[in-house]
C-alpha cells in the first residue's frame, strides 16, 4: 500500500501559477510540489516528461534541481524535489532578490557575473531546455562560505509540439540562447532603480 504524505499549512514554502511547493514533513533536503487549479496537470506532466528526458540522458544537476518521483500526499499525488538549502541549513534565496537590492548587488557584483555565466554554461552543455528563465525561479545557494551556484527550481521543458529541440543539440543550443538572451533584457527591465544590473548584464555577455 502506498504511504500517504501527511501535508500541513506548517510545510507550506510558496505557489506558482499551477503549483503549491512545501517542505517534505520528514526529509529537510526535498520538497513536495503539489497542483492547486485547473489546467496544473497538463503543465505538470509536461514538465516531468521532460525531467525524465534529462534522467535518461544521466544529465550533471548543477544547475537545476534534482527530480526523485512521484508521492502521494493528502493534497493529492505531488512530486519530490530536491530542496536547495544554504550550507547553514536556510533556504536559499531567489536571485531576484539579489538584483532588487543594489546594495545585495553590490556586495555580490563579481560572484554574480561568475555565476551567470557557469548557469548559462551548465545550460548549453547539459541542453536544458526552459520554458522561461526567471529570477524569481533561480535560486543562489551559499554551498560554502567560498563556494556558491545558482540552481533553477521551476519552468522546465519545451511546450513545442514536435519538441525537436529535445532531441537534436544544434536546435536545442539555438532555443537555450533566445531564451537566455530574453532572460538578460527581463532583468534589467524588472530592477529600473538598479544602476547596477545594466552593468552587470554587459559584463554576462563578454
Amino acid at each position: 500500500m502506498t504511504q500517504i504524505i501527511q501535508l500541513t499549512d506548517k510545510d507550506y514554502i510558496s505557489k506558482g501559477l499551477h503549483r503549491k511547493c512545501y517542505h517534505h514533513p520528514t526529509n529537510p533536503d526535498q520538497c513536495i510540489k503539489v497542483n492547486y487549479n485547473d489546467g496544473a496537470e497538463q503543465e505538470t506532466n509536461r514538465e516531468i516528461a521532460y525531467y525524465k528526458h534529462l534522467i535518461k540522458r544521466n544529465i550533471s544537476w548543477d544547475a537545476l534541481a534534482k527530480y526523485y518521483g512521484p508521492v502521494q500526499t493528502n493534497f493529492g499525488e505531488g512530486h519530490l524535489f530536491e530542496l536547495i538549502r544554504n550550507y547553514d541549513g536556510k533556504t536559499s534565496t531567489p536571485l531576484e532578490i539579489y538584483l532588487a537590492d543594489q546594495q545585495l548587488t553590490q556586495q555580490y557584483y563579481d560572484e554574480l557575473i561568475d555565476l551567470l555565466k557557469a548557469l548559462k554554461t551548465a545550460l548549453l552543455n547539459n541542453r536544458i531546455i526552459t520554458m522561461t528563465i526567471k529570477s524569481k525561479n533561480i535560486l543562489f545557494q551559499h554551498i560554502s562560505e567560498q563556494k556558491s551556484r545558482l540552481v533553477i527550481i521551476d519552468n522546465i521543458g519545451n511546450s513545442t509540439f514536435i519538441p525537436i529541440a529535445n532531441y537534436i543539440p544544434y536546435f536545442a543550443k539555438a532555443k537555450i540562447e533566445r531564451t537566455w538572451h530574453r532572460f538578460l533584457k527581463s532583468l534589467i527591465k524588472e530592477n529600473p532603480n538598479n544602476n547596477l544590473i545594466k552593468n552587470l548584464v554587459d559584463e554576462v555577455n563578454r
